[in-house]
Formats: structure tokens, C-alpha cells, sequence
């Protein structure tokens, strides 16, 4: 009862026109070859476990307004917050280096006593960044230093969210400018670098709190026949679908991104529990994710909650259905409940 408690404070918090007030300052995390900054949330009084929080694909990072709320949120329930800021992350590229990171900063974070003293850290993330922890936690190393996983709207096969992102009707075009970004060098087999921009203006364009429209002057500044095969990618679903079948071919021999990026094939090492939310609708990573995600983690060790309440990614959550808050509630209370401080081994 106590952490179904705090979980609905969680839950409010996340949707309050004012978010609550607790203790922010910069911090460093320190990897290999450098350092990270990130922002350091503390509650008031006794923490009850530090929860490591890594933002969506999103220009703003780690100081986008709705992803800080959420660490706000847990801070003000009497947990030590953690949100890192990186940069790849922020300039929407999808690469394995982003696993490296967040592997170094668990193992970094854990074994500071000023920030986690158990030595034993929780992972909160949404989107691409939930299923890049979940294959970081893989890690043998790595694991043993996770108390608690929170993933909201995380893809579990590469392929099949890739493929629905890129050819359905009902994919979201956000997301599959993001993935066009980051792969159409492999069916071009060559960089053309102003129809990457025009891809990043299109993304960039559709972010939260984007204030300026840059695509139409990048799209008059471009060579015809690049603004032409811009217009295709975002109009032409057969187009589109044919340059997704290149990338998908020519990927095989210069990159090993889909087995890099690949999540399912690695939940049967975790031994954390893992609590899986995700919206019904979301139409970037299709909810069937979630189920395959429940279905190749041990048992007992996941809590799977379908929900109408959020869209991808998000947490924001309407009063009219009852039964579903409730639902979403245990979801969270489930990753609050094994997130707590424990004593270290």
C-alpha cells in the first residue's frame, strides 16, 4: 500500500501545471575519455533509492519540461534523481555508443556512496532510450548493479518496430523522420548531407517546444533533385517502403546496427524486475512490444501495464478512467516498491 501511495503522488505530480519544488544542482558523471553532465534531483529527508532517468530522443535533452517533471516527480516522493544529458540523444542519432554510456554511468553512479549508497541503482527511460537500457543491463557487470527498470513506450525487436515505423499507415512520422536520419546513408550508400539536413529540419520542426519552422527554407536551399526524394520519403509510402528494403540490405554488410540495437534476444539475462508500460495507441512503438517484452523476461520479474492513459513515451494521464489509472499506478508502484534503498550485499 505504501508504494501503491506514492506511485499515485507520482502520477499526480507528473500532471500538475506546477511541478514540484526539490533540490537541483549540475553534477559530472565521469566516463571513459571524458564526462557527462547531468542533474542531480534530491528529495527532502532520507532518500529511498536513486533512480538513474535518461530522456527520450528529444532536442532539449535532458532539460525537456515534460522529461524533467517526471524526475521532479519521483524526487518529491523521496528519491535521489538522477538525468543525464546526452548529446546524441539530443541530436536524435540512434547509435549502440548510447548502451556504452549508460553502462558506464550505472557502474560509475553505483559506486559513489554520495550519490548511491547501497551501490545499486534503478533505470527509468522512455522510448529508445528504455530499450537501450534494458540491453545495457544485459550486461553481466552491469545488471548486478540495477535494483529496479521503469521502460514507457520501449520497442523489444528492432526489426519489427523499425519495420512498422517505416511502413505503416498508422506510423508516426516523427519517428520515422528520425529513422530515416540516422539510416538513409545505407540506401544512398553515400552521405549526402543535405538531405540528412532536411531530415533533421523535419524532426526538429516536429519537437516539443520548437518555437521555429526551419524545413521549408532548407528545402529551398537544396539541390531539386534532393528536395524531390525529401518529398518522396515523406509522401510516397511505396517510395519510402522500397528506400527501407535498400537500407535494410545494405545495412547487413557495413553495419550491425539490428543486431546491435536488438533487445529481445537479451531480456533472458536480466535478473531485475522490470516494470513495462505502454500506451494502447502508441503509434510509433506498437504496443505488441510490451507483450513480447513480458513474454522473453523471467517470470515474476515484470509488471506489464497496457494503458489508454499515454501516448508514446509519455506519462501524462487523464481522471475519466478509473480502472486504467489504477492499472498504471501499480505499474509504477511496482518499479517505486524495488527501486528502495536495500542494504548492499
Amino acid at each position: 500500500m505504501k508504494y501503491l501511495w506514492k506511485a499515485a503522488k507520482f502520477a499526480l505530480h507528473c500532471q500538475l501545471p506546477t511541478p514540484p519544488k526539490v533540490s537541483e544542482k549540475e553534477i559530472q558523471i565521469e566516463i571513459k575519455g571524458g564526462s557527462i553532465p547531468a542533474i542531480l534531483y534530491t528529495p527532502k529527508g532520507k532518500s529511498c533509492g536513486t533512480i538513474l532517468a535518461v530522456n527520450g530522443l528529444a532536442y532539449l535533452g535532458n532539460k525537456d519540461p515534460r522529461f524533467a517533471i517526471v524526475c521532479q516527480s519521483a524526487a518529491a516522493i523521496g528519491y535521489t534523481v538522477i538525468s543525464p544529458l546526452l548529446v546524441e540523444v539530443t541530436e536524435f542519432r540512434i547509435v549502440k555508443e548510447t548502451v556504452d554510456r549508460i553502462k558506464e554511468m550505472i557502474l560509475w553512479l553505483s559506486s559513489h556512496s554520495e550519490y548511491c549508497p547501497t551501490q545499486k541503482i534503478s533505470y527509468l527511460a522512455p522510448s529508445f532510450s528504455g530499450s537501450m537500457g534494458l540491453i545495457a543491463a544485459s550486461d553481466p557487470e552491469v545488471g548486478k548493479k540495477i535494483a529496479s527498470i521503469l521502460t514507457i513506450g520501449a520497442y523489444c525487436d528492432v526489426q519489427t518496430t523499425l519495420d512498422y515505423v517505416m511502413t505503416s499507415e498508422e506510423g508516426d512520422e516523427y519517428g520515422r523522420m528520425i529513422l530515416l536520419y540516422n539510416f538513409i546513408k545505407f540506401a544512398l550508400r553515400s552521405e549526402n548531407s543535405e538531405l540528412e539536413h532536411a531530415l533533421k529540419a523535419c524532426v526538429l520542426d516536429g519537437s516539443f517546444s520548437r518555437d521555429t519552422v526551419e524545413l521549408p527554407k532548407v528545402l529551398e536551399s537544396i539541390k531539386p533533385e534532393n528536395k524531390e526524394v525529401f518529398i518522396k520519403l515523406r509522401e510516397d509510402k511505396n517510395f519510402r517502403e522500397n528506400i527501407w528494403k535498400q537500407i535494410l540490405e545494405n545495412a547487413g554488410s557495413k553495419s550491425s546496427f539490428l543486431t546491435e540495437l536488438q533487445v529481445k534476444d537479451k531480456l533472458h539475462l536480466l535478473n531485475c524486475p522490470v516494470s513495462i508500460v505502454h500506451g494502447v495507441g502508441d503509434n510509433v512503438v506498437p504496443s505488441q512490444e510490451a507483450r513480447i517484452m513480458k513474454d522473453h523476461l523471467p517470470k515474476k520479474k515484470a509488471k506489464l501495464v497496457l494503458t489508454p492513459l499515454i501516448s508514446h513515451g509519455d506519462v501524462g494521464i487523464s481522471i475519466s478512467q478509473v480502472p486504467a489509472i489504477y492499472q498504471l499506478i501499480q505499474g509504477f508502484a511496482f518499479f517505486f516498491k524495488n527501486a528502495r534503498e536495500k542494504k548492499a550485499a
